[in-house]
């Protein structure tokens, strides 16, 4: 039977819209509604393309769905119509709606996605369901909440504050602060005045927030959130567009030291109160991928899991593990993100003769790929279902030579158009993997966390190694991506490393692309040097 998960809102403060297929409690199909609207995070709204999608992705209708499942349990029998109205309205149809706590959301899609048979959950966000973080247990089927934190008390809302004093724009660049923070001074400022420690459990001091009259709205995301009292402590507040100086860099390696500690502690408290020693993390929070390294570095963290789509796209994930249990399924791992639409060849032809672009017959892309990357080529590569979650993993990704020393540069200004401090991530072969990067575990499929490059490889592959040395690295094997590995396969016959640059498909502030008709438009709206799609290759 089928489960559908849903997450969405009706107000701006609700993003990462999605939609999720389950059939007998395994996933069938993931999308953001962003990467079918276009519109990048779909602020506010509600799943419409998403659940088309997914529904045509299964070959169903909305009238084969047993259960339905959605966050909002804390929003009242008001929010239960909005959503009975709009299946009524938009599929003719109105299902049985089921809605659960946001954070218990995020514990599930982590805990059952992992395919742990124990383990301790936390997750962590600015806010959902009036809550910031939740700590819980999962044995076998069964995850248990221990307990919840209230906002304003949010590791989030912490480093959404930062986020916005650095100049960047909150719940959408706290990625930004983190890459920012690899330059900085991680011990020039303590901030564990504003992040504190108390009782076994973080607290953030309230008194610096912005004071909100009663009845007033919350800040937009372009208002400030901080009260003047912070700029007052810490120094002048970064202008958007501003130049980022040393005093900037040195306030978010600080910030980013103070997280990585709390978080420390948080789940080491965890740990001496469970005794598990394996650990599922979930919420924006756990997109720290820099924080990540940390935890699995703890000597007692066997094994880490940390959700791909843990953004609150992953909500949806996990509502519709929590309907399918309840439905009397068991809830199956997440064996793959690329979860998402694909294109046959006739259907890509189709674009291709559209637009009337000049194109090539590609009868082997991967190894077409690999021989123009190796001659320093930027490739756009479009291959198979496109991912679920923030990360390009080889099926939505522009690829490009890690070995070439200025390619980080390059690919930052001619392609992605944004700012040249922002590091690239590496693809490698799996097995080869040690070879390279330093970190407990062997498999690190998402892109979720930070490795460090090993001295010898750092001057191999300048263009992946940030400037303190990591990596935030993908590893490949034939059965997760059978085209993909073969790509990395070819390059390290001729590159002599089985290692590539791998960046999303998409130009600064835009969705990734989905369809055909996206990639060739943004092939040719910016400096790539080729695009392989399907069996087809563009260039310039």
């Amino acid at each position: 039977m089928y489960t559908l998960g849903i997450n969405g809102g009706v107000r701006l403060g609700y993003q990462d819209i999605s939609a999720v297929l389950l059939k007998d409690g395994e996933i069938v199909a993931a999308v953001e509604e962003e990467r079918l609207n276009r519109i990048k995070h779909s602020y506010g709204q509600l799943p419409e393309h998403a659940i088309h999608s997914v529904l045509k992705t299964a070959g169903i209708t909305l009238r084969d769905i047993q259960a339905v499942g959605s966050h909002g349990s804390t929003w009242g029998d008001a929010y239960q119509e909005v959503l009975e109205s709009y299946f009524d309205e938009v599929f003719g149809i109105r299902p049985r709606i089921t809605r659960y706590h946001h954070h218990d959301c995020h514990a599930a899609s982590a805990y059952y996605a992992s395919g742990f048979d124990q383990a301790m959950v936390i997750t962590l966000d600015n806010s959902g369901d009036g809550s910031s973080t939740s700590f819980s247990v999962g044995k076998g089927q069964e995850l248990t909440l221990l307990e919840r934190l209230s906002k304003p008390h949010s590791l989030g809302l912490y480093y959404s504050m930062i986020t916005q004093f650095c100049g960047f724009n909150r719940d959408t660049d706290e990625y930004k602060l983190m890459g920012l923070s690899s330059y900085g001074d991680p011990l020039k400022y303590d901030f564990s005045w504003l992040l504190k420690w108390e009782n076994d459990l973080f607290a953030l001091d309230t008194s610096f927030l912005k004071e909100i009259p009663a009845g007033g709205s919350q800040p937009t995301r372009q208002q400030i959130m901080f009260g003047p009292n912070l700029p007052e402590k810490l120094g002048p507040v970064r202008r958007r567009k501003g130049p980022i100086t040393r005093f900037y860099q040195d306030i978010a390696a600080s910030a980013q030291h103070r997280l990585e500690e709390v978080l420390v502690q948080t789940v080491t408290a965890l740990h001496e109160r469970t005794g598990m020693r394996k650990l599922c993390l979930a919420g924006g929070v756990a997109l720290n991928c820099a924080a990540n390294r940390r935890l699995m570095q703890l000597p007692f963290i066997d094994d880490l899991y940390v959700q791909p789509a843990s953004s609150d796209a992953g909500i949806s994930l996990g509502a519709a593990y929590l309907a399918a249990r309840e439905q009397g399924h068991t809830c199956q791992p997440m064996r793959t993100a690329l979860l998402g639409p694909e294109f046959t060849n006739v259907e890509i032809k189709t674009a291709l003769k559209t637009l009337g672009v000049p194109h090539k017959p590609c009868p082997d892309p991967a190894r077409e790929a690999a021989v123009r990357v190796a001659k320093n080529e930027v490739v756009g590569w479009f291959q198979g279902r496109m991912e679920f979650g923030p990360r390009a993993l080889g099926a939505r990704s522009i690829l490009a030579n890690p070995t070439h020393p200025e390619m980080q540069s390059m690919v930052n200004l001619k392609i992605k158009f944004r700012e040249t401090f922002r590091p690239f991530c590496p693809s490698v072969i799996e097995k080869d993997s040690p070879k390279y990067f330093k970190g407990r575990l062997k498999q690190a499929p998402y892109m979720t966390i930070t490795y460090k490059v090993r001295k010898e490889a750092r001057t191999q592959l300048p263009a992946i190694t940030h400037v303190d040395g990591t990596a935030r690295i993908q590893t490949v094997n034939k059965k997760q991506n059978p085209l993909y590995f073969r790509y990395l396969e070819h390059l390290k016959e001729l590159i002599g490393h089985g290692v590539s640059l791998n960046t999303s498909f998409n130009r600064n502030s835009e969705p990734i692309v989905c369809t055909p008709i996206e990639a060739i438009s943004a092939f040719y709206g910016s400096g790539m040097d080729a695009l392989v799609i399907g069996n087809f290759v563009l260039e310039k």
